[in-house]
């Protein structure tokens, strides 16, 4: 199993990467939490209705310590934060929090660990592999060699 990818082509104007070619992550899937749920049942004596109960309370338990300002850690798995973005004033008199901030968002931060490289590794997807995108769906795209390649950071 690899990640799969795509090449695409910088176009921004006024750009130092204009023209430049990146590869971009394929997304070919959608798993769900009862696709999970399901799944975590036949590996355990867990049943699946006890799986969902549990992932509900717990984003309903996550999303209350969100909004009260806490950091919320899954060992294992990574961290969530609040984040804001505000627009800025000249004199901190003129500052309006209902006016001025605004889009709050989740941050999330997997859980890392450091290699024997010294790199610091994502801890879900340690030791993914990447492969090219046999076939894009856009006639403008470039299809490369398809070699699975081993990425120690993503």
């Amino acid at each position: 199993m690899a990640i799969k990818y795509r090449m695409y082509q910088s176009n921004r104007k006024n750009s130092k990467t204009k023209g430049k070619w990146y590869a971009r992550a394929v997304v070919n899937n959608q798993v769900r939490i009862k696709d999970l749920a399901e799944r975590i049942s036949e590996k355990c004596t867990v049943t699946e209705a006890d799986i969902l109960a549990v992932i509900s309370a717990l984003v309903r338990e996550m999303s209350y310590e969100l909004k009260n300002g806490s950091r919320v850690t899954l060992e294992g798995f990574g961290s969530f934060k609040v984040g804001i973005h505000s627009q800025g004033v000249t004199d901190l008199k003129e500052f309006v929090a209902a006016k001025h901030i605004y889009n709050p968002h989740v941050i999330f931060q997997p859980e890392t660990h450091v290699g024997a490289d010294k790199m610091r590794v994502k801890q879900l997807i340690s030791g993914v592999k990447v492969s090219e995108l046999e076939v894009y769906s856009t006639a403008g795209d470039q299809k490369g060699s398809g070699a699975e390649e081993e990425s120690g950071q993503p």
